[in-house]
């Protein structure tokens, strides 16, 4: 009677544990797509968890690279709301509601995401979500969305610009940082797979979500997608300028409004430019002022009133500082941004990884070390001249590679070769012919689906950490023109990815 009890309590613990996961991705695949059921499927993944943690008496927590500063970073949250001069149930309830869901989300999925097939599940939720958002963010812009009406752009500066999509995301600029993290998944990738069709379908998919973010005319998202190919490139593999450019230089033929918008961002014809700068000085004087407590977790559209030194319009609400580091610092304190970024920026690096984008023969940091190796002044020319065609050698054949087969080895010749009639050849070629023929279609496609699907195990942990890397570092440059992490959707997706990577980490 106890074996049957014990069996039965196991039992009970594996489909926690599996409901739990059925949760996560859940949350993933809803998280653009339809907030409040994300929001759903958290909870009942944090209750689930629970039940099985008590239940399962094997069950242990684990503890992830980076628990230290999250821990901190969301202590001092808190006390920054009890000691905030703004003080009220609302902000207690924001800070509850918002900074627990981060928390809860990146507790659960870095506590039960702990096998290669459960990232994968996972990451398929992400991408299935994120596929429909683009499909929705195309069908927006071939029916038209007047930016004119939701005041998203200067109508002085572009009066030609009357289409900017934003998809479910509610703002283009959101959407647009939402791109630029799955477009660094995506590259990621690429650079791991090595099956043709996989790297083909990849391709695709950065040029599908490139072309989403140039109908989303955000010239932040897109400096910040740029800096990351380029920074990429650069430090690693050329291939992934040459793809930059491609795509770029096909959208830039194809609506030149795209160009002006982008090179608009470094002059001051465009209000939202000036603006943000007043934002920007208002905000270090919040800081200013309040250095160690902050003015409190979400309390920043109450207190700018008082520093409104720019924005004079009182009808006019700031939520915002348009800036990530500036944005914590100002509500939770110095020490508190300095936990986030120790938290943002030690899992950018972890995901990277300490050798990923300077070790290997084709790195440009082994390039230089080659150049300066020279005994004279005299073979700089030579060897730059040397290093210049190596790279132009490398840029051709690139291009070649990433779209064609690889070879196949040389079959060995059998040991004895018997003279054969020329209309028996004939006979057995019909022969072979027919039998290729009937081979089911249904087979043909299942191991032409079977290519693009199945990807080793290691591969896609290494790809998916590189990509998770590179999107903290697009986060990274976005944060510096605007507050992308204040949309509660793209928060949740940077504190998922960064469980994930931690997940990785202890995998591997």
């Amino acid at each position: 009677m106890e074996k049957v009890s014990t069996l039965s309590t196991r039992r009970r613990a594996k489909n926690l544990e599996t409901w739990t996961l059925y949760a996560i991705i859940a949350e993933a695949f809803f998280l653009a797509l339809w907030p409040t059921v994300a929001a759903a499927a958290l909870v009942f993944g944090v209750i689930t968890w629970f039940l099985h943690s008590r239940i399962d008496t094997h069950y242990q927590t684990r503890s992830l690279p980076l628990d230290v500063p999250v821990a901190i970073f969301f202590l001092i949250g808190g006390l920054s709301v009890l000691l905030s001069s703004a003080r009220s149930l609302e902000l207690i309830y924001n800070y509850c509601s918002i900074a627990g869901s981060f928390g809860l989300t990146y507790f659960i999925v870095g506590q039960t995401v702990r096998k290669p097939a459960q990232v994968k599940q996972v990451t398929k939720a992400l991408a299935a979500g994120t596929a429909l958002v683009v499909g929705w963010g195309l069908i927006q812009f071939a029916f038209g969305v007047d930016a004119a009406d939701v005041k998203w752009t200067d109508p002085d500066a572009f009066p030609e610009l009357r289409k900017r999509i934003f998809s479910t995301l509610e703002n283009p600029n959101v959407f647009a940082g939402w791109l630029d993290v799955f477009i660094c998944l995506a590259l990621g990738l690429l650079a791991k797979v090595e099956r043709r069709g996989q790297k083909l379908v990849l391709v695709a998919a950065i040029a599908l979500m490139a072309a989403c973010l140039a109908m989303t005319y955000s010239r932040g998202a897109f400096l910040s997608i740029a800096a990351v190919f380029v920074v990429y490139g650069v430090l690693k593999d050329w291939r992934a300028i040459i793809l930059f450019v491609v795509v770029m230089a096909l959208i830039a033929f194809a609506d030149t409004t795209f160009i002006g918008r982008i090179l608009s961002a470094f002059t001051h014809s465009d209000s939202s430019g000036a603006v943000r700068v007043g934002i920007w000085v208002s905000t270090v004087a919040m800081i200013a002022d309040h250095p160690f407590a902050g003015i409190g977790w979400g309390a920043y559209q109450f207190v700018y009133p008082q520093y409104n030194y720019y924005v004079a319009d009182p009808n006019v609400v700031i939520y915002h500082a348009h800036n990530i580091y500036l944005n914590f610092a100002a509500e939770i304190g110095i020490v508190g941004a300095l936990a986030f970024c120790w938290y943002f920026f030690g899992t950018m690096f972890m995901a990277l990884g300490a050798g990923e984008l300077f070790d290997g023969e084709d790195s440009f940091i082994d390039r230089l070390k080659k150049f300066f190796r020279a005994n004279s002044l005299a073979h700089y020319p030579a060897e730059l001249a040397a290093t210049v065609n190596e790279v132009l050698s490398d840029f051709a054949n690139a291009v070649m590679n990433l779209f064609s087969r690889k070879p196949h080895k040389p079959k060995k010749s059998a040991p004895h070769l018997e003279l054969v009639h020329h209309d028996e050849m004939k006979w057995h070629r019909r022969r072979k012919l027919a039998d290729t023929d009937t081979v089911d279609a249904d087979d043909k496609f299942a191991a032409k689906l079977n290519d693009v699907t199945q990807i080793d195990d290691e591969k896609f942990l290494g790809g998916l950490k590189l990509g998770i890397g590179l999107a903290f570092l697009s986060m990274a440059f976005n944060g510096f023109t605007d507050d992308l992490l204040f949309n509660i959707q793209s928060s949740m997706l940077m504190w998922m990815l960064g469980a994930l990577g931690a997940a990785i980490e202890k995998i591997r």
